[in-house]
């Protein structure tokens, strides 16, 4: 099953897990902490720090979220969907307005 889920991710979300992971992975250093240092913060194996850090999309997001908050990165997890960088509801929302006001 696991691995039907893996093949079903685009390929712009795979590398978007990769990225996120790398980042994850430059900010611990950039901290100058180790794997065993963050994860037993996280309250997470080494493995599964390890599997963060290459952009394990099987990990949940609750897992990540622990990570970023430990890093000084805890207001990341809010502006994954932030609305107000979501052009395609900014889009949809300016269709809706009015051609003309009068008054």
């Amino acid at each position: 099953m696991r691995s039907m889920c893996l093949h079903a991710l685009p390929p712009v979300l795979k590398r978007e897990f990769k990225k996120l992971g790398k980042d994850i992975r430059y900010a611990r250093i950039r901290r100058n902490m180790t794997v065993k240092e963050l994860a037993d913060k996280a309250f997470i194996s080494e493995n599964t720090m390890m599997r963060i850090e290459k952009g394990a999309p099987t990990v949940s997001i609750g897992i990540y979220g622990r990570v970023l908050y430990f890093l000084g990165l805890r207001n990341r997890m809010g502006m994954l969907a932030d609305i107000s960088c979501d052009a395609i509801s900014q889009e949809l929302e300016n269709e809706k307005l009015p051609k003309r006001v009068r008054h």
